[in-house]
């Protein structure tokens, strides 16, 4: 099959671990929505990423200086 747009191919594979209840709840979506797992998380991560630099989301930190300066930050409102 002879693709238009080769940069279209979604060739790059990112493993992805989940816990019990997590793989649950994904199961769940999945029969749900009645989508393949890699598709309804490729959806959601985008919509996510979206939001997060349209600066609509926060998908938080574990880094301790970032957390530090975004309460200073939030201090000083």
């Amino acid at each position: 099959m002879a693709y238009s747009d080769p940069s279209l191919i979604r060739d790059v594979i990112i493993p992805v671990r989940l816990n019990d209840a997590e793989a649950e709840l994904l199961d769940a979506v999945v029969k749900y929505t009645g989508q393949q797992k890699s598709t309804l998380l490729r959806e959601l991560f985008l919509e996510q990423a979206k939001l997060v630099l349209m600066g609509l989301a926060d998908i938080g930190t574990a880094d301790p200086a970032m957390e530090q300066a975004q309460s200073i930050l939030n201090f000083r409102r």
